[in-house]
C-alpha cells in the first residue's frame, strides 16, 4: 500500500504523459466560499483542488485553484490543457437527472434485506407484509428510494442459488407495487435472471454490487433503459475480506469504475442511469476504507452521481476500537446495533463532500441529520 505524499510543488505539470494526474475539489459550504464552483450542480462548492499525481509507486499531492490547474496544464501542451478543461467540466457539470431523482440534492436510499442471515438483525425483511410496513415508515421518513436485496453480500456469505434469491425479493416487488409505494424501488442483485424477472416485477434501477462485469447484464439493462449503479468490489464476499490489496485504493477504485462507466457507455447505456459507488468493506480493510473517504470528491471527477454505502458496517466497529485503544481504553466489539453514530458521522462526511445518494438502515437519522446540516449552509 503505497502512502500519499503532501508537497507544495506537483511531480510534473498537470496531465503531462509521464504522470497520471486525478483531482479531488475540496468541498464547501456556500458559507465558506464566495466565488466557488458548484459541485456537481449541487448544494457544495470549492474553489481549490487537491491535485494527485502518480509516478512510478510514488503518489503526490498538491492544493491549487481550479484556474491554476488549467494555466500548469496549459503550459504543458494543447492535450494537457483538454483534459484539465475535461475534468473541472466533469466535477462542475449539473447531473442529470437519476431514475427520476434530482441528482442537484442529497437522497437516502433505504435498506431491505429479505435474507435471514443479514449482519444486521434488524434490517432483516423475511415476508413481504414485513417488507411493505418497513418501506411505507422509511419513506415517510424522507428514503427517496428504497433497495432490497435477497442474498447477503456480508464478508464470508455463501452464493445462494438464483432460484432462492428470487423467492426471497420479487414477492416483496410485485406487493410493492401493488400498494403503490411513492418512491423508486432498487434490486440489489448481481445474477441476470433474477434482474429480468426483478423488471417484469416493476423495478426501476438494478443496484450490482459486482459492477457489471458480465457483458450480457450491460445489455439487459441497455435495452430496457434502466438506472443502474455500479459497485466496485474485489473478489466475492466470501472471500473479499481475506487479504485486499491495492497501490492506492482511491486511485485503482477510481480508475476500475472509469473504465466500467466508459464500457456501460459504450454499449448504449445512458449516462443519466449510472451512478458509482465505491464498495465501502466490500474487499477493502481499515485504511482503505479511510483512503476511500478523505479521498472521496475525487469520483465526482467520473461527471455521475455518487453512492456511499457503510452504514453500520464492520469498518465502523475497526475505527472505534483503534480510537478507544488510542486513549488506553479496550473495547473489544462494537456491534452492529451500536453503530448509529459512526454511520451517521460518515454518512455526513459524504454529504459534506457532495455524495448524492447515502445508502442506510436508518433512514429517519440520516434524514434528520442531512437536515440540520442544510440549515448550516
Amino acid at each position: 500500500m503505497s502512502v500519499l505524499e503532501r508537497n507544495r510543488y506537483l511531480l510534473a505539470q498537470p496531465f503531462s504523459k509521464n504522470v497520471e494526474t486525478y483531482v479531488c475539489p475540496i468541498s464547501k459550504s456556500k458559507n465558506e466560499v464566495s466565488d466557488g464552483l458548484k459541485i456537481a450542480g449541487g448544494w457544495r462548492f470549492f474553489n481549490e483542488l487537491r491535485v494527485i499525481q502518480k509516478k512510478e509507486n510514488v503518489f503526490s499531492e498538491s492544493i491549487m485553484t481550479p484556474l491554476k490547474l488549467i494555466e500548469e496544464a496549459k503550459n504543458e501542451s494543447k492535450e494537457a490543457l483538454q483534459e484539465a478543461e475535461n475534468v473541472i467540466d466533469s466535477i462542475t457539470n449539473k447531473r442529470l437527472s437519476f431514475s427520476n431523482l434530482n441528482m442537484s440534492q442529497p437522497h437516502v436510499m433505504g435498506i431491505i434485506n429479505s435474507t435471514p442471515d443479514s449482519f444486521y438483525k434488524k434490517s432483516r425483511s423475511t415476508n413481504s407484509s414485513f417488507a411493505i410496513k418497513k418501506s411505507n415508515q422509511m419513506i415517510s421518513d424522507g428514503a427517496s428510494i428504497i433497495d432490497i436485496g435477497g442474498e447477503s453480500s456480508r464478508p464470508g456469505a455463501k452464493k445462494i442459488s438464483i432460484e432462492e434469491e428470487m423467492q426471497r425479493v420479487i414477492p416483496s416487488i410485485i406487493d410493492f407495487k401493488k400498494n403503490n409505494l411513492v418512491t423508486q424501488i432498487s434490486l440489489d442483485t448481481r445474477n441476470l435472471p433474477t434482474m429480468k424477472l426483478g423488471l417484469e416485477s416493476g423495478v426501476d434501477i438494478i443496484n450490482d454490487i459486482s459492477g457489471f462485469e458480465d457483458h450480457n447484464k450491460i445489455k439487459f439493462v441497455s435495452k430496457f433503459n434502466l438506472p443502474v449503479i455500479v459497485m466496485h468490489m474485489q473478489n466475492e464476499p466470501n472471500n473479499m475480506q481475506i487479504d485486499p490489496k491495492y497501490s492506492f485504493a482511491p486511485i485503482d477504485i477510481y480508475k476500475i469504475l472509469s473504465k466500467r462507466v466508459n464500457l456501460l457507455i459504450q454499449m448504449g447505456v445512458n449516462k443519466s442511469n449510472i451512478v458509482v459507488d465505491p464498495g465501502i468493506g466490500f474487499g477493502k480493510n481499515i485504511y482503505h476504507n479511510l483512503e476511500i473517504l478523505r479521498n472521496v470528491s475525487l469520483f465526482h471527477s467520473l461527471g455521475v452521481p455518487i453512492l456511499i454505502g457503510l452504514s453500520r458496517k464492520t469498518f465502523i466497529h475497526e475505527v472505534v476500537v483503534k480510537g478507544y485503544k488510542y486513549e488506553g481504553i479496550t473495547k473489544r466489539l462494537i456491534s452492529p446495533t451500536k453503530r448509529l453514530s459512526g454511520s451517521l458521522a460518515f454518512a455526513m462526511h459524504a454529504y459534506k463532500n457532495g455524495i448524492q445518494i447515502i445508502r442506510t438502515h436508518d433512514v429517519f437519522e440520516t434524514k434528520q441529520a442531512i437536515i440540520c446540516q442544510e440549515t448550516m449552509n
